[in-house]
């Protein structure tokens, strides 16, 4: 009964039973909340049975782990009409995960319940309803609350408002020159603050995309050519890193960073290449091992049948010689030849003459 109670719909954007939502009140209208709207609720949450949180809140959505929100919370929220309450179940990598949340009491790798309503939410503007300047201020909030973030260690959350600005400014159509100038400007700080988070994050791979896409934008970006060698370093690319830290230092010689990184990347291609040097050497080493034990069998193998019954005066070629001078003597007489005996044969087939 409890699970088909509980076979609710499935929010998950992979469908893996993560953020199932009960809806025990409707709500009103059709509008939902979108990414940092203002969104005010009352939750309660439970984990195995037990309150531990009971308040009224209101954040920007996407904002909620200042909050202590969980993910899959906010996820569910954007899916939730004005004065909706429903009974959201959370899987642990939905909630607090590995680490729990000591603030509220809730243990590591915790499953949750919530019971959540809607009260209101004012919808954020989308990028579409703004004209080009609007989206080049909005953009301008979203880089320096971004950088609050990061300054913060909360690089995450710094990476959602950088990709708010690669949103808001990937296109910059109907600006004059002037315009044109500072969209690119913050778009180029939008790409270039995303790969200094992702390097934070360990994430090397984005961080590369980023300081790319910076590069492209900017040919003689300092910052770009340095982040990306840093990602190509930690993915243990030491030579595509050299080729970008000699980049930074052709654009700025004095740059002890890059320097450094520089001493680095040569530290590491010359670890890399001894090690291949032991690597290869071991194999060829071993193969030689081989060759040699090879060769001695061979040989060894030839001594064995050289010490037999063969060559000039063996004794198996005498036996030889020997049983064809006796086969000569038995044939001396043209009764005993077998070839005649076989011949004469003959004569008992209908049709064949004897010669």
């Amino acid at each position: 009964v409890e699970l088909f109670e509980w076979r609710g719909e499935d929010l998950s954007s992979k469908k893996d039973g993560g953020i199932i939502r009960r809806i025990m009140a409707e709500g009103e209208g059709y509008q939902t909340p979108n990414d940092g709207a203002i969104v005010d609720v009352h939750v309660v949450g439970k984990v195995n049975g037990t309150s531990f949180d009971d308040r009224e809140v209101q954040f920007p959505l996407g904002e909620g782990t200042e909050h202590n929100i969980p993910e899959g919370l906010e996820r569910a929220l954007e899916r939730f009409k004005k004065g909706e309450k429903s009974t959201i179940k959370l899987a642990p990598k939905y909630a607090f995960g590995s680490a729990g949340n000591p603030d509220l009491n809730v243990p590591p790798g915790a499953s949750l319940e919530y019971e959540v309503e809607l009260r209101s939410f004012e919808k954020a503007k989308e990028s579409w309803e703004m004209d080009q300047e609007e989206k080049i201020e909005q953009a301008k909030v979203c880089k320096e609350r971004g950088t609050t973030f990061f300054k913060q260690n909360k690089y995450r959350l710094a990476v959602k408002q950088y990709k708010k600005i690669i949103d808001l400014l990937q296109y910059d159509s109907g600006l004059d020159d002037e315009k044109k100038a500072e969209s690119h400007s913050v778009l180029l700080a939008g790409h270039l603050n995303l790969a200094m988070a992702y390097l934070k994050l360990n994430d090397n791979s984005h961080a590369r995309e980023h300081a790319t896409k910076a590069l492209e934008l900017d040919s003689t970006s300092v910052k770009g050519y340095f982040r990306r060698g840093q990602a190509y370093l930690n993915m243990g690319d030491a030579e595509q890193g050299q080729l970008d830290f000699q980049a930074c230092l052709k654009l700025d010689e004095s740059n002890k960073a890059a320097k450094h990184q520089l001493q680095l990347c040569a530290a590491k291609i010359k670890a890399d290449k001894l090690k291949e040097k032991k690597l290869y050497g071991g194999m060829f080493e071993k193969f030689a091992r081989m060759d040699k034990a090879k060769e001695e069998a061979e040989y060894n193998r030839y001594k064995d049948v050289m010490a037999g019954d063969l060559g000039e005066w063996g004794n198996s070629e005498e036996k030889s010689d020997s049983g064809k001078s006796e086969k000569k003597e038995n044939f001396t007489n043209a009764s005993d030849d077998p070839s005649r005996n076989a011949l004469s044969g003959l004569g008992d087939i209908e049709g064949v003459q004897m010669l």
